[in-house]
C-alpha cells in the first residue's frame, strides 16, 4: 500500500469505516474504476489496526480470490496480495457475466457475506452498474442490508443507485490512480490464465450419472443427455449440504454405460453436480 499515494479521501473513508468497530462494506463501481484497489487497501488498513476482515469477491469475471464464474469468500492477510489468497468458500454462478444469472449473484453474495464470520466484511461487485447492473445492485442491496455503500465513480455515473439508498451511509469516492481501462481481449486471456491455474492439479475420473444429484438442468421440455453434458462445460462439485468443493470440466459422456468423464481437483466423490453455462477450453 505504500507503493502510491492513497488518496485522501480513500483514507477518510477507511478511517471512518474502522471507527464503527465492524460493518459490511458493498463496494460498487463501474468497470476500471479500482474497486479491487480500495478493496485491498481497506483490507490493508483494518489488519495494521488489529482487525480481521472477511473479503467477499462478488465480480465473477474478474476475480481477486478464486476461480472465475464462483463468488468467493477469503480471508486477508498482512503482506499478502489479495490474489494469492486460496478461497475459504465458493458458491458457483456458472457465467463470467452476471447478465441472466441475476439471482444466483444475490443468492450467492448474501449467502458467503453470512458465512464470512468477521466484524468486517468487505464486499467487492461486478462493474455491471448501468441498466440489468442497476437492478442486480438494488436487489445485492436489499439482501446484504450493508452498513457502508462505498462508490467509486467519474461524473455521478452511479447517481441513480446512490439517490435510491441514500437512506445508507454512503461514501462517495473517486476512483483509483491506478486504474486503467482493460480490453475485453485482456479480460478473456486473465479469465483463462485463472481457470489454467485453478486446474493446474486436476485429473479425469468417470462417474456414473445415477451416483450424482444433478442441479442447474436445463428448464422446459427434456433434452438428450448428449445435448446436456458437452465436452468442457464447466460444472461445480458440492456436498449434500449444496456446499461447493471445487469446480469440474466435462470431459465426455458415455451413453451406453451413463457414465461422465469429470476433470477436477477434487479429491473424492461429490454428492451434487451443478451445471454451467460456460464451456472452458483450457489448451
Amino acid at each position: 500500500m505504500n507503493a502510491f499515494h492513497v488518496p485522501r479521501d480513500w483514507r477518510d473513508a477507511a478511517a471512518r469505516i474502522e471507527r464503527a468497530q465492524r460493518g459490511r462494506i458493498l463496494v460498487l463501481g463501474a468497470s476500471d474504476r479500482g474497486k479491487s484497489t480500495f478493496c485491498a487497501y481497506l483490507a490493508w488498513y483494518l489488519l495494521r489496526r488489529g482487525h480481521r476482515p472477511a473479503y467477499v469477491d462478488a465480480d465473477v469475471g474478474q476475480k481477486d480470490i478464486g476461480p472465475p464464474a464462483t463468488i468467493s469468500l477469503g480471508y486477508p492477510a498482512l503482506n499478502r496480495p489479495l490474489e494469492t489468497l486460496p478461497p475459504a468458500a465458493l458458491y458457483f454462478v456458472g457465467a463470467v457475466t452476471p447478465l441472466a444469472h441475476l439471482l444466483p449473484m444475490v443468492v450467492g453474495t448474501r449467502k458467503l457475506t453470512e458465512q464470512a464470520g468477521r466484524p468486517f466484511v468487505l464486499i467487492n461487485t461486478s462493474g455491471l452498474v448501468t441498466e440489468v447492473g442497476e437492478i442486480l445492485k438494488t436487489f445485492q442491496i436489499d439482501a446484504l442490508q450493508p452498513d457502508w455503500i462505498v462508490t467509486l465513480e467519474r461524473d455521478w455515473e452511479l447517481e441513480a443507485i446512490v439517490a435510491a439508498h441514500r437512506h445508507f451511509p454512503v461514501l462517495r469516492l473517486a476512483p483509483s490512480p491506478l486504474a486503467q481501462s482493460k480490453s475485453p481481449e485482456l479480460r478473456r486471456q486473465r479469465r483463462l490464465a485463472a481457470f489454467r491455474h485453478h486446474f493446474r492439479h486436476a485429473r479425469s475420473w468417470r462417474i456414473p450419472v445415477s451416483r450424482l444429484i444433478l442441479q442447474r438442468l436445463p428448464v422446459g421440455e427434456s433434452q438428450p443427455w448428449e445435448t446436456i453434458f458437452t465436452p468442457n462445460r464447466l460444472c461445480a462439485l458440492a456436498d449434500r449440504r449444496q456446499t461447493v468443493l471445487e469446480l469440474a470440466l466435462i470431459r465426455g459422456y458415455d451413453a451406453d454405460n451413463h457414465r461422465l468423464t469429470l476433470y477436477s481437483p477434487a479429491q473424492g466423490d461429490c454428492a451434487v453436480l451443478q451445471l454451467g453455462d460456460l464451456h472452458v477450453t483450457l489448451a
